[in-house]
């Protein structure tokens, strides 16, 4: 009962978060030009006089709801506001070092990886398949390589699954296989849900967390510099906190894509891309 009731806890746990801290970085801001109850007048009175017949029950009540609505629209905002963002910053000079390359880059490897095993065992079963392997290793030959011959390329990658993951990554476009796969993201998904696999839960969790950190980044800064303008600039200083929040949410959703990856690899899932790697033509590397 308890799993069943997790998934829904998440969902409204984050944008309670985020309108809830949004509603702070508001009273902060504009609190105390708000008047006592005994100094209001007009509106801000009768919103008085509603709090204290309605109670502090239906207060609370009121404004968990109001957070929850607000939490509900600048959470979508605030997450399609960093995503672009981060796009964007992606494609400059610094792109490198940020957390949405860096997921970037942990997926495909991980989908890589699931490709270059397929292949590799159908390496050591396809015969036409490792003769074309083969053909390229010789005509483009590595300088390390373990091997000259045909034969005795032939010998190596049928007893060693480590060199046939090796002849893989030389010969053949495993990015460009890579991307067929990670394009069939919600289908992947959408069949683990449909056969009630626990990576489902796992994926649903850490993405979740992901867009919880990521979403509470604009509120909490919103709350920083609220502060530094009313209290003290040094409060400046916690933005180097609020980027790691970035950092770590979206390692979360990295690792959230690394799940759907570990499933698909260890069969627990049957995605029609990668079953066709068993029988169509694979993609080779350009000679030079």
């Amino acid at each position: 009962m308890l799993v069943t009731l997790l998934p829904g806890v998440r969902e409204i746990r984050t944008p309670l978060a985020v309108g809830y801290t949004w509603l702070l970085a508001l009273w902060l801001a504009i609190g105390h030009r708000i008047p006592e109850s005994d100094q209001a007048s007009g509106l801000v009175a009768d919103i008085y006089r509603l709090a204290h017949a309605a109670g502090l029950v239906a207060v609370g009540i009121a404004v968990s709801v109001g957070a929850y609505i607000a939490g509900v629209i600048a959470t979508q905002l605030g997450l399609g506001l960093t995503y672009v963002v981060g796009d964007a910053i992606r494609r400059t000079p610094v792109g490198a070092i940020t957390p949405g390359h860096n997921r970037e880059k942990r997926a495909t490897d991980a989908i890589v990886y699931v490709v270059v095993t397929r292949l590799a065992e159908r390496l050591s079963e396809d015969e036409a398949f490792r003769g074309k392997v083969i053909e390229q290793l010789i005509a483009d030959p590595p300088l390390d390589s373990p091997a000259e011959t045909s034969a005795d390329w032939e010998s190596l990658l049928i007893a060693s699954l480590w060199d046939r993951h090796w002849a893989i990554r030389h010969t053949v476009e495993v990015e460009n296989v890579a991307a067929q796969l990670r394009a069939d993201h919600f289908g992947i998904l959408w069949r683990l849900r449909g056969t009630s696999d626990p990576a489902a839960l796992e994926h649903d969790r850490l993405q979740a967390e992901g867009d919880f950190r990521l979403a509470m980044f604009g509120p909490l800064a919103a709350v920083c510099i609220v502060t530094a303008i009313r209290l003290s600039p040094w409060f400046l200083l916690t933005f180097p906190l609020l980027i790691i929040l970035i950092y770590v949410g979206v390692a979360a959703r990295a690792e959230a894509e690394e799940s759907l990856a570990a499933a698909l690899g260890s069969g627990r899932v049957i995605d029609p891309a990668l079953a066709r790697l068993d029988a169509q033509s694979i993609p080779m590397k350009a000679q030079p």
